[in-house]
Formats: structure tokens, sequence, C-alpha cells
């Protein structure tokens, strides 16, 4: 389930979910709710993966990136892009 094999496409594993949401972030700081509307809009609405992830499991993959330092969280509960360095 976290990374792509011949049963799970990569837009359904966590490696996959986990880039479109750093591409989502961008250089923003953005609450959960706020990404998950972002997220939504921009790949699930416009149809542009074809299994889109549950709320659940994009909670999940939030929480896989928290693990392996792609994200961050500060003292607002805003999520930050560990891989760009931003400025106040």
């Amino acid at each position: 389930m976290i990374l792509p094999n011949k049963y799970v496409t990569l837009t359904e594993s966590y490696f996959g979910i986990s880039a479109l949401i750093l591409e989502t972030i961008l250089d923003k700081r953005l609450t959960i709710d706020k990404l998950w509307n972002e997220f939504h809009e921009k790949y699930i609405v416009s149809k542009k993966i074809n299994t889109p992830p549950t709320y659940q499991k994009f909670i999940y993959v939030l929480e896989f990136m928290y693990l392996c330092n792609m994200i961050s969280y500060n003292e607002k509960g805003e999520v930050l892009n560990e891989n760009l360095k931003i400025s106040n």
C-alpha cells in the first residue's frame, strides 16, 4: 500500500499520493482542511486521478509524510513543505 506494485497503482499508493500532496502544498502554509479542499478540487473533482483517496487515506498519507520528514506542522497547525525553505 505504501509503494506501488502490480496490484496497487502509483496513484493509489502512499508514495504517489504524497507526491500529489506536495504539489498541492508547494510553498504555501495550509491547514489540513484547506489542504484537503485544494487537493480535492485539483485532483478529485477534475478527475485527474482514476481512484481518488478517501479523506481517511489522505490523513494516513499525511502521517506517512510527517514520519518521512516530507512535511512539518507549525504552531498554528498549518502544514509546511519541508523540501522548500519558506520565508516569513
